[in-house]
C-alpha cells in the first residue's frame, strides 16, 4: 500500500473536485481500466483543508502494482494515462516526468 498527502495548488480545489467527479462519473471505465492495467486494487482519495487554508489531496493506491504505478504513469503513452498524468500536473505542484527511479524494495 502506498499513501501520500499531494498539496493541491492554489486555486484548484474546484478543478481537482471536478478531476474526481469524472473519474467515478463520465471516466469511471476508464479509470478502472487504467487500475487494472497498473495492478491497482485501490485508488482513491480524499480531501483535506488545512488550518492556513491550504488543500491536500490523501491519496491511497495498493495492490501489487502500486509501488511503480507513478513511474509507469510517468512512460505510459496509453490516451487515457496522458490525460490523467496532465490533470496531476495541472492540479498539484507535480512534474511525473522528473520522478526519481523507484527506491528497491527489501523483504
Amino acid at each position: 500500500m502506498e499513501a501520500m498527502a499531494v498539496p493541491i495548488n492554489p486555486g484548484k480545489l474546484e478543478a481537482w473536485r471536478s478531476w474526481c467527479a469524472e473519474l467515478v462519473g463520465p471516466r469511471k471505465a476508464e479509470f478502472d481500466d487504467m487500475n487494472q492495467r497498473f495492478g491497482l486494487t485501490t485508488h482513491a482519495a480524499w480531501h483535506q483543508a488545512n488550518p492556513d487554508g491550504s488543500d491536500v489531496a490523501v491519496v491511497v493506491i495498493d495492490g501489487p502494482g502500486a509501488p511503480g504505478f507513478l513511474g509507469q504513469l510517468a512512460r505510459s503513452d496509453h490516451p487515457f494515462d496522458a490525460w490523467f498524468r496532465s490533470s496531476i500536473e495541472e492540479i498539484h505542484p507535480v512534474d511525473l516526468s522528473a520522478l526519481p527511479p523507484a527506491p528497491s524494495r527489501v523483504l
